[in-house]
């Protein structure tokens, strides 16, 4: 794990968890670096699915602050208003598995902080709201040969089976139904959680080698 020399012994929820994966497995959820780009409706979700399945380390920037109405769809809860997600997920995933670890940034990310933040990672979600900001994470990982793991088009209700997974070249894979804009639909709760599991499953396929192409 580059950069991030930590070791824990095993702790009860993992113990739990061991039994769903082989010796081999595990370590490799424990020692892989999930680089979480946002931690809105996508990123809260996602990084919360990966907890769950026993990933451990975790780089996660956000600038922004829980609000009442991020509640809809962000796994967040109203005692967290007023917090910075990257700290209130930070509680969260630490409260499911005290072993995680999360390096967390308060800032807005550009295409020039995206490589150097984010150069430990070994996988790649991008969690934005924007096409900007997508697009801006395009051109700042075109350096980073890793995967990345992208959303687009995830708004609405309804034609949850639209929602699939695209793979792009060597390394992007892309979520959604690729037409569907929160501009015009409400990034309501179930879409939204639907497309992060997505990326959290991608995710733990291409760290697990289970054929995710």
């Amino acid at each position: 794990m580059r950069g991030m020399n930590i070791t824990h012994q095993t702790n009860d929820f993992e113990q739990a968890i061991a039994r769903f994966y082989t010796e081999p497995e595990l370590a490799k959820l424990q020692n892989v670096v999930v680089g979480i780009l946002g931690a809105g409706g996508l990123g809260s979700n996602c990084a919360v699915n990966l907890a769950r399945s026993g990933i451990r380390h975790f780089i996660i920037a956000d600038y922004d602050r829980v609000e009442m109405s991020n509640l809809n769809r962000q796994y967040y809860f109203p005692h967290h208003v007023g917090q910075f997600k990257v700290d209130a997920l930070q509680d969260i995933l630490t409260e499911i598995n005290p072993n995680i670890t999360v390096v967390t940034y308060r800032e807005v990310l550009t295409k020039d902080s995206i490589p150097v933040i984010y150069d430990a990672a070994d996988i790649l979600i991008e969690a934005f709201d924007s096409a900007d900001a997508k697009s801006m994470f395009v051109e700042g990982t075109l350096s980073m040969v890793k995967p990345k793991i992208m959303v687009s088009g995830l708004a609405g209700i309804g034609k949850s089976d639209d929602l699939i997974t695209k793979k792009i070249g060597t390394d992007i894979y892309v979520i959604g139904d690729e037409t569907s804009d929160i501009a015009d639909a409400c990034p309501c709760a179930p879409r939204v959680s639907i497309a992060a599991a997505k990326q959290a499953d991608v995710a733990l396929s291409i760290v697990l080698d289970k054929g995710k192409d």
